[in-house]
């Protein structure tokens, strides 16, 4: 064999063995019996996160949220302003003088018990439970004004101020508890005597109505019976007594009402 054809089979059995490799490298199988391997790469996921979208800013008006309030607890009041005491010193009350126009006139008594005459009188009127039974102690001033009908009845009231109302009420109390117990003049010994009125009215300050009856024991039938009804009245600093007497049980109640709380609105 010649030289040229020696190197067409050293060519050709070069051709062939690369051929062989070729196929071998292409079926060769992963150990286990994998599937057959593509030879691409594949990429590793990427641990780091995609680029945010920018954050636009918003356009609503911010609203303001409450704030919590405790419950339960105790609510704040703004103090108040402390008075400040007056340093002027303290005028005393006024001083309720007296004046003939707080007595009763004689038409008013005879308004009130009519058809009996009554006139106002010059003539000096009595008690019969005496001075204590028309005024208490410590008097800053006196009125009086009787009365009488001509014939068997008479009576008077008294007028009486006081230095304070204080003290008119305790005149007012010991006038009362002197008719009530009406010492200083006792019956004579025909006749008894009893309590037959002992109540108060709402007029004035206090009002207190009381009325004795003498009437003959059974061993004097043939003698008269009297009747003497008491009126006293508290205002202010002012204390106003009416008693009157006279044959038989004296003024009806009624009237005797009248007549007191005619006296007493004309205090002042």
């Amino acid at each position: 064999m010649n030289t040229r054809g020696m190197r067409r089979v050293i060519a050709a059995a070069a051709l062939v063995v690369t051929s062989a490799g070729l196929v071998a490298c292409g079926n060769q199988a992963p150990a286990g019996g994998g599937a057959p391997s593509t030879g691409v790469s594949t990429p590793a996921p990427s641990t780091t996160p995609p680029p945010s979208a920018p954050i636009k800013p918003s356009t609503n008006a911010p609203t303001a949220t409450p704030s919590a309030t405790p419950t339960g607890g105790p609510t704040a009041t703004p103090s108040k302003p402390v008075p400040t005491p007056s340093t002027s010193p303290t005028k005393p009350p006024a001083v309720q003088r007296l004046a003939n126009a707080m007595l009763l006139t004689g038409k008013e008594v005879a308004s009130a018990d009519p058809k009996r005459g009554w006139a106002a009188t010059s003539a000096p009127s009595r008690s019969i439970c005496g001075k204590a039974a028309t005024q208490g102690n410590g008097v800053q001033g006196r009125l009086t004004r009787s009365y009488a009908n001509g014939m068997d009845a008479s009576g008077g009231q008294w007028l009486t101020r006081y230095q304070s109302p204080a003290a008119a009420k305790a005149a007012y109390e010991q006038i009362v508890a002197t008719i009530k117990s009406c010492k200083a003049g006792a019956p004579g010994k025909t006749h008894a005597r009893k309590l037959t009125e002992n109540r108060t009215l709402a007029v004035g300050d206090a009002t207190a109505i009381l009325r004795w009856y003498d009437y003959p024991l059974p061993s004097d039938q043939g003698s008269e019976d009297g009747g003497f009804p008491y009126a006293v009245t508290r205002k202010g600093t002012v204390v106003s007594v009416i008693a009157f007497g006279e044959m038989g049980k004296g003024i009806a109640p009624a009237h005797w009402e009248a007549l007191t709380q005619t006296a007493a609105a004309k205090l002042p």
